[in-house]
C-alpha cells in the first residue's frame, strides 16, 4: 500500500531543551544547548522535506524563534495550544494534516537522520495501523506513525517503547537504521551522532563542516553516488546532496566541491552538498 505522510516535529522552547547536554568550559551553557536544539530540529525539517512520500510537515512549537527559523526552512507550524506537554501537542498537531494523509510523529533531536531512513520506516509503516521506531537505548521512541483515520495515540515520556507496544502500535524497528534511533540527549549521544554524520545545521553549530575537492566515481539510478577525495577515500552521497548544490546531473569523473560534516576525530562522515564551486554553509 502507498501512503503519503504528514510529518509532525516537536519542538520544546528552545531554553528549556537539551539541558542534559554539557557545553565546552569556554561557551555558555544557554547558548550552546539552544542553538543545538534548533540545529537538530531544522535538520529534521530538512530530512522530512526531501523524503519522498512525506507531503506536508508541520512543526509545534510555542517558540517564536524556533517557529520563524522551521518556517523559513518550508515547514507549517502550529502553536501548541493545549500547552499541557508533549503527548497533547502532538495529539492536537496529528489533528491539522490532512486527513488522507498518515500522519508520523518524529522527535526533533535526531541529527543524523537522513532522507533514505524516515523513507524505510514509513514504507513499513504503510502495512501497519500504527507504528513506532525505538530510540538508540531501546525504551523510549523516535517515530510514531499512525495510518490515515487511524488516532497517533501517543504516550511518549519515560518507557514509551513498552507503553506504545501495549497500547497496539507494531514496531518498526528492523526496517529502519540507527541514525533514526540516535537522539541526542547526552554528550555520549552528541558524539555518537556526529560520528553517524549530522546534518547541515547542526555541523556548522559544531563547526564541523569542511569543504574538499572530490570526483564523482558513480550515480545511482535513485540520484545518489559515491565520491572519490584527493586522498583516495571514498565517501557515498544522498540525492539530496546533489539537489543542495543545485546540480542537475552528474557524471563519473566529474570535478566536484564537496561539502562535508567531520567527526570529532577529523573523519569525513557524510557528504551533504556537491557543487561545481563554493557552497555556503547553510
Amino acid at each position: 500500500m502507498i501512503i503519503h505522510w504528514g510529518v509532525v516535529i516537536p519542538v520544546k522552547r528552545l531554553q528549556l531543551a537539551k539541558t542534559r547536554l554539557t557545553p565546552p568550559p569556554d561557551v555558555a551553557p544557554g547558548a550552546y544547548r539552544e542553538g543545538l536544539a534548533l540545529a537538530f530540529a531544522l535538520d529534521v525539517v530538512a530530512m522530512a522535506h526531501d523524503c519522498a512520500c512525506v507531503s506536508d510537515v508541520l512543526v509545534v512549537t510555542d517558540d517564536p524563534e524556533a517557529a520563524a527559523a522551521a518556517r523559513l526552512a518550508g515547514a507549517r507550524t502550529i502553536a501548541d495550544q493545549p500547552d499541557a506537554g508533549l503527548n497533547p501537542a502532538l495529539s492536537y498537531a496529528a489533528r491539522a494534516i490532512h486527513a488522507a494523509l498518515g500522519v508520523a510523529a518524529v522527535s526533533a533531536d535526531l541529527p543524523a537522520v537522513r532522507s533514505r531512513d524516515l523513507q524505510a520506516a514509513l514504507l513499513a509503516a504503510a502495512d501497519v495501523r500504527r507504528g513506532f521506531v525505538s530510540d538508540a537505548a531501546g525504551t523510549g521512541t523516535t517515530v510514531l506513525t499512525a495510518a490515515p483515520g487511524v488516532d497517533l495515540e501517543p504516550a511518549f515520556g519515560s518507557r514509551s517503547r513498552a507503553a506504545h507496544l501495549c497500547s497496539g502500535a507494531v514496531s518498526l524497528d528492523d526496517a529502519v537504521s540507527a541514525r533514526l534511533r540516535r537522539d541526542v540527549d547526552t554528550e555520549v549521544d552528541l558524539w555518537d551522532a556526529v560520528r553517524l554524520g549530522v546534518g547541515r545545521h547542526t555541523a556548522h553549530r559544531l563547526d564541523l563542516l569542511r569543504r574538499f575537492p572530490a570526483t564523482c566515481r558513480v550515480q545511482r539510478s535513485d540520484g545518489g553516488g559515491t565520491v572519490v577525495f584527493d586522498d583516495a577515500t571514498e565517501l557515498p552521497f544522498d540525492a539530496s546532496a546533489v539537489r543542495s548544490g543545485r546540480l542537475r546531473h552528474l557524471r563519473g569523473g566529474q570535478r566536484l566541491e564537496a561539502l562535508v560534516a567531520m567527526g570529532f576525530d577529523g573523519a569525513r562522515t557524510r557528504v551533504l552538498a556537491l557543487g561545481l564551486s563554493s557552497l555556503p554553509a547553510v
